[in-house]
């Protein structure tokens, strides 16, 4: 699932595209001391109903979760880890959440 960000300029192709939604998805985590995620930045697409959703993918990347930061997300209980991750990845890229 993704999550809502403020929108974001990104250079595509030779145009700026506005990126409006963040998502993340772990890739391999060896259950002991790190983890690498794939992080995802979509266009903003409106659906009939209204709903907002993710549309064309802008930007992607890999980032590895060590030490005391995998620490602290392994302590998160059961349904706060997603939440937790996505802040975390979302502060490195300097990204806000909305």
């Amino acid at each position: 699932m993704a999550k809502k960000i403020q929108p974001i300029d990104i250079w595509v192709d030779g145009q700026t595209q506005v990126g409006q939604f963040l998502k993340v998805t772990c890739s391999n985590d060896n259950y002991q001391d790190s983890a690498t995620n794939l992080w995802q930045i979509f266009t903003l697409k409106v659906m009939e109903d209204g709903t907002e959703q993710p549309n064309f993918q802008i930007s992607q990347g890999y980032m590895t979760i060590s030490g005391e930061d995998y620490v602290n997300w392994g302590e998160q209980p059961a349904m706060a880890v997603n939440d937790w991750i996505y802040n975390w990845v979302a502060s490195k890229l300097n990204i806000v959440i909305i």
